[in-house]
């Protein structure tokens, strides 16, 4: 009988307004949220699906269930865990379910640090527990709605501004009407041509735009070569770098690149790519998709070594189920001293 039980739960957690970019909306959404336990100890993960990669919470089941009842035995490294889901992925003929595979090293790192009762910032000797100033994110809506979003979020000095759509001058000019701080835009894949694209940076170039994310389709790789070439503004891969790229070939076109777990589907491969990033002079962004407390922590760990931070999905949640990272009053990444992940649940609401 195995020393280790996973089991997990779906979530269904409800966003504080419905949020919108150019591919559509959501109130809600249905993460899974995984548990390891062995010894007394649980250690806990979170699956993100996103459609935009194919997946979704069923497909994120079908790949906990489908691991052997002994798979975690006689593992005692991070690096060897990634090998074996590598190898089980290999052995069953499927294909990875990214979100899926970072729940579960994120449950395993969180049982492991737990079991050490260290944090996994300090087992991996990370720089700091400070990291970047996280972006708050502005969706889609009407102009006066926009314009209340901003207003609300006086707290936060960097905004990220979703585009990509028809109306996008009139976005920025309305959100200039109230506000001159930096923002980050993100056109989620919303501009179809280069010239749509040059059109779009030429107008945002004189308004204090920190970044451009993902200006274009990310099959559209010839002509974001060409739009960096042209770009005042540094470009930002999002659905262009899902983790298996050429880095070399991506920074072609892009000046950063955004490392989401939910995409990559390792938080130990994702720090391998981080330091090969410097090798290309990539600038390194840490995102998530809409998620809780608990991936935004293991994100954030990333975040200590990245130049970036996009780690607002929990800022977004009514309902999150749980506390980890903190923000200080710059609005920077802050990870605490606890074990493991550094995250803990919520008590429920009565």
């Amino acid at each position: 009988m195995s020393r280790f039980k996973l089991q997990y739960q779906v979530a269904e957690l409800h966003l504080r307004q419905v949020f919108t970019i150019s591919r559509g909306s959501k109130a809600t959404v249905k993460n899974v949220m995984v548990q390891l336990q062995s010894k007394g100890i649980t250690g806990y993960g979170e699956a993100a699906p996103n459609t935009r990669y194919g997946e979704d919470a069923a497909k994120v089941i079908a790949y906990v269930e489908a691991l052997p009842d002994n798979f975690f035995d006689e593992i005692a490294t991070a690096e060897e865990l990634v090998k074996k889901l590598d190898r089980q992925e290999h052995r069953d003929n499927v294909n990875p379910v990214q979100s899926a595979r970072v729940a579960v090293e994120m449950a395993w790192l969180d049982w492991w640090g737990k079991a050490q009762d260290k944090p996994l910032l300090k087992l991996w000797e990370t720089p700091t527990n400070i990291g970047p100033v996280t972006s708050f994110t502005i969706g889609l809506d009407e102009l006066d709605v926009m314009q209340q979003k901003v207003e609300q979020a006086t707290a936060y000095p960097v905004l990220k501004v979703k585009l990509g759509t028809d109306r996008d001058r009139q976005i920025i000019n309305a959100l200039r009407e109230v506000t001159d701080k930096p923002l980050r835009v993100d056109a989620n894949e919303g501009w179809k041509t280069l010239d749509e694209a040059k059109a779009a940076i030429d107008f945002l170039a004189e308004q204090n735009i920190e970044m451009v994310e993902q200006p274009m389709p990310a099959d559209q790789l010839k002509d974001m070569v060409a739009l960096k070439a042209y770009s005042p503004i540094p470009l930002c891969a999002d659905e262009s770098f899902e983790g298996q790229e050429n880095l070399e070939e991506i920074a072609r076109a892009f000046d950063i690149i955004n490392i989401k777990l939910m995409k990559t589907g390792s938080i130990v491969k994702a720090r391998q790519i981080i330091s090969r990033a410097g090798e290309t002079r990539l600038k390194v962004m840490i995102g998530c998709m809409i998620e809780s407390s608990l991936a935004n922590t293991a994100g954030a760990i990333l975040s200590l070594w990245a130049d970036y931070a996009d780690l607002d999905g929990h800022l977004l949640i009514a309902d999150d189920p749980y506390q980890g990272l903190q923000l200080d009053e710059k609005k920077r990444i802050v990870l605490r001293d606890r074990p493991g992940l550094g995250v803990v649940r919520r008590k429920a609401s009565r």
